[in-house]
């Protein structure tokens, strides 16, 4: 299912012949995401424009994800580097970046059932996959932010998404996922670790893999960077790949555990990750905010979403999850 709106071909050939002042061969769109427009030119050059229409995020501000993604490369992150921000709109009729196409498999959804996964050899290529994808969450959380304009740390998390949800649905969303949000608010943490660079969407989905030695080659789609504790982005990682799990019954031999990844995390940042709980019940209404933006816009354009508004697999999650936190039967903790 797709809601994106495509500019024209020919327009954008003749603007990018402009910009790289040569005739322009093939053009190629990859499968359509929910974010950005993403073109590959003559099999070799990545140009990302923000939707043309209405988008999942308010706000694409391709200048600091260009930033992000140079700053991270700087810090031995694998990315897709040069990555130039082109500000005048005037070539393609938006702003854009360009950066050179990183070829190699991508996962897809759900994991245990992604082609390249299935197909490797045993299972210890599945667990260098695993490894060095949790090792490189642990890298860009090093990676410094200070001069990079992000939102940071908890107290502008939660207010950026209790914003996002009266921007993604018209001022009217869902009452359960008001609740949860509240709930997570109402029991932030009192202890928040130094804040580190949050690559955001952390899935193995969003990452090129060298098809040989099985690690990345390069950490794709930075719209959701931000600074704050290296929790949140292993909370997203272990709620969505749970959820993942929950929903398919589907298990990867070789795909390392909850435990063995918090401990790979725990021992690459030097410290023990705390509230995990919490940040996971914070990742799983992220993750439904964004679903039900989603659902909205397939709404507007009188098309059926995959599903229904308040009703989404993430938020049913969250909501399980806090019922058993106050459970007054439950021994666990806020």
């Amino acid at each position: 299912m797709t809601l994106a709106v495509r500019r024209d071909l020919d327009e954008l050939r003749s603007g990018l012949a402009k910009w790289l002042g040569r005739p322009i061969g093939a053009i190629e769109r990859p499968a359509p995401g929910w974010s950005c427009e993403t073109l590959v030119v003559e099999g070799d050059l990545v140009v990302r424009l923000p939707p043309l229409g209405d988008g999942i995020f308010p706000v694409y501000d391709l200048a600091q994800q260009t930033a992000v993604q140079e700053t991270v490369h700087s810090c031995g992150v694998p990315v897709a580097s040069p990555a130039r921000f082109e500000p005048d709109p005037t070539f393609l009729g938006a702003p854009f970046v360009a950066m050179p196409f990183v070829a190699g498999p991508i996962p897809s959804e759900p994991t245990p059932a992604d082609a390249w996964l299935v197909g490797l050899a045993d299972a210890s290529k599945v667990r260098t996959v695993w490894l060095s994808f949790v090792e490189t969450v642990s890298a860009i959380h090093a990676t410094p932010t200070a001069d990079l304009g992000l939102r940071s740390g908890l107290e502008d998390e939660l207010a950026f998404w209790s914003e996002y949800l009266a921007w993604a649905c018209d001022g009217a969303p869902p009452r359960d996922l008001t609740t949860a949000l509240a709930w997570c608010c109402a029991h932030r943490p009192s202890h928040e670790p130094p804040p580190g660079l949050l690559w955001g969407d952390v899935r193995l989905g969003n990452v090129v893999f060298d098809v040989r030695r099985c690690v990345p080659k390069a950490v794709l789609d930075w719209d959701m960077a931000s600074a704050g504790p290296a929790e949140m982005d292993v909370a997203w990682f272990l709620a969505l790949d749970r959820l993942q799990t929950d929903l398919t019954g589907m298990n990867l031999k070789g795909f390392g555990t909850r435990e063995e990844t918090v401990a790979t995390a725990e021992r690459r940042m030097g410290r023990a990750l705390a509230h995990l709980e919490w940040y996971e019940v914070l990742a799983l209404v992220r993750a439904s905010a964004i679903s039900t933006r989603i659902a909205v816009l397939f709404e507007r354009a009188g098309q059926e979403s995959m599903f229904r508004i308040g009703h989404d697999p993430a938020l049913a999650a969250a909501l399980s999850r806090i019922a058993a936190r106050d459970d007054p039967k439950s021994n666990r903790t806020s």
